[in-house]
């Protein structure tokens, strides 16, 4: 009877999470400044996920700059010290949202800062104009690995390869197959050399992990293996290059310059990469522990898990769905 009850919280709590993640898309606030004058700024938001009047932004996303500036929306002044100091965006946590301030100088230029719940401020020397590489490399590198980090679709698809990837070779293959092809469209699409509508992805991306979802339970019903069991690479392959539209859509978020864009898009790509990499090294580490538990609670745990993970999917695809068509 204990037992039981235990195996019956744990595929609830399953449930829960899983469902729970969908408060945490792969959003981002970005918060634009503009200097039109030595000191002096104009700031508009380019993309505010949870709020449709951008100037209700202000109040829910809640800009901190160096006490010396005096904010007075959408005007920014700094005087002679300039912009330098700590700079955030405080609410992100509440929204449950990461946040990007992009600073366009009038030196030309363009300096992006990417904030999350944990560490909302992030401070801007006045050397910060002079944009140095360094800088954008690391601001790049970091804003590709927050985007894989609220990226719960894509992290939730990867998880769902390393189900049918028993052995290392087989997992190193299927992630570097998905690494290839979504960053082939994640090119593609940033270059603009070929796109699609993001709302159709997005919805597209939800059944993709349906797909894996229904081939996992398939198998734990006692059906034959199927192609994604025989070959996980392939499934990989092709459905990774759908993923990369997805993680285009991120990029395109900041309206880069044609200048900017191929140093962003490498640096971004590389910390999409690194992310990934992380969290399948969380996975294979996991591994023991999460056999451990199958051996104690039996079976049922693993199967609950695979229809959490389906469910998960469904209601992602039926909402994303109902977005194309907004209410008035």
């Amino acid at each position: 009877m204990k037992l039981a009850l235990l195996r019956a919280v744990v595929c609830l709590g399953l449930v829960l999470c899983s469902a729970s993640a969908y408060g945490h898309t792969a959003t981002f606030s970005v918060l634009v400044l503009r200097e039109r004058a030595p000191g002096e700024f104009m700031t508009s938001w380019e993309q505010t996920p949870t709020v449709r009047d951008p100037s209700a932004a202000y109040d829910l996303l809640r800009p901190v700059f160096p006490e010396h500036c005096r904010f007075t929306p959408p005007r920014l002044e700094c005087g002679a010290s300039g912009l330098s100091g700590a700079v955030g965006l405080d609410g992100l946590g509440e929204l449950g949202t990461a946040g990007v301030i992009k600073i366009q100088w009038r030196t030309g230029k363009t300096q992006v800062l990417s904030l999350t719940s944990t560490a909302p401020h992030v401070r801007v020397s006045a050397e910060a104009q002079r944009g140095t590489t360094l800088a954008s490399v690391m601001s790049f590198v970091g804003l590709g690995v927050l985007h894989i980090g609220l990226g719960w679709d894509h992290l939730l698809f990867v998880l769902g390869l390393s189900w049918f990837a028993e052995s290392w070779r087989a997992l190193l293959k299927t992630i570097t197959a998905f690494t290839v092809a979504h960053s082939v469209t994640l090119v593609g699409a940033s270059l603009g050399l070929f796109m699609l509508p993001q709302e159709p992805v997005e919805a597209v991306i939800a059944l993709s992990i349906a797909f894996l979802a229904v081939e996992m339970v398939r198998e734990a019903r006692g059906g034959a293996p199927s192609v994604t069991r025989r070959r996980p690479w392939l499934a990989a392959f092709l459905f990774g290059l759908l993923h990369g539209f997805g993680f285009a859509s991120a990029l395109s978020e900041l309206a880069l310059s044609r200048q900017a864009l191929p140093l962003a898009l490498l640096c971004f790509n590389l910390g999409v990469e690194l992310g990934q990499v992380l969290f399948v090294a969380a996975l294979v580490c996991l591994r023991p522990a999460w056999r451990q538990v199958r051996r104690a609670l039996g079976p049922g745990v693993e199967v609950a898990g695979k229809y959490a993970i389906g469910t998960t999917a469904m209601f992602w695809f039926f909402d994303r769905v109902s977005a194309f068509w907004p209410s008035s």
